[in-house]
């Protein structure tokens, strides 16, 4: 028996007992709904935090996702991976938190402490290379760009995010390749074509 026989033999056993954790939250079971917010928590926080960059909304948005899942189980349909469709309820409940913010915002209701702000010169260049950032994300296919959001900012390994994407995991290993190739291409090229 190879490592690959096991290492797919302990993913299929996780898929199956996830998949009994799901069917058992969908007849009602807290127990088993509790164990799936035990699974995804940590994931679900990076997610809302990768979005809203508030450690302690991005709890508070976890919490949320939780909630509209549990009160929409029975809508979940078993032949799609669940992982999937937490996060998208996770996506979108950060997505709400980040409207309320920029509501509240606009109606001068959002208190920031002086003493946490960086300088003019520092928030510049922090606004300039997060910009080139986003830029260069923006810029990559879906395809890629999703890998990567999943991989390094939500912080699940390749088998989940093939899970999740619904791909083989040798097609995650290639996006992932890929999509740093291109982002190194736009963000270092650049630059030693401006040293030089």
């Amino acid at each position: 028996m190879g490592n690959a026989t096991v290492e797919e033999t302990v993913a299929e056993g996780a898929e199956t007992l996830e998949g009994r954790l799901v069917d058992a939250a969908r007849a009602g079971s807290d127990a088993a709904f509790e164990a799936l917010v035990d699974r995804y928590r940590a994931p679900v926080i990076r997610l809302a935090y990768r979005l809203t960059r508030d450690a302690d909304e991005s709890k508070d948005i976890a919490q949320d996702a939780f909630f509209r899942a549990y009160r929409r189980i029975g809508e979940f349909q078993p032949d799609r991976p669940f992982a999937r469709w937490l996060f998208v309820i996770a996506r979108n409940a950060s997505l709400d938190a980040i409207r309320r913010r920029r509501r509240a915002a606009e109606h001068g209701l959002t208190i920031v402490p002086a003493a946490a702000e960086p300088g003019p010169e520092e928030s510049a260049l922090r606004n300039d290379e997060a910009a080139r950032v986003h830029a260069a994300l923006e810029s990559l296919p879906p395809h890629y760009r999703n890998v990567l959001e999943l991989y390094y900012l939500s912080g699940l390994r390749y088998r989940e995010i093939a899970v999740v994407l619904g791909i083989p995991i040798g097609t995650v290993k290639t996006y992932i390749s890929r999509a740093k190739q291109r982002l190194r291409h736009e963000l270092v090229e650049p630059k030693m074509a401006l040293a030089a």
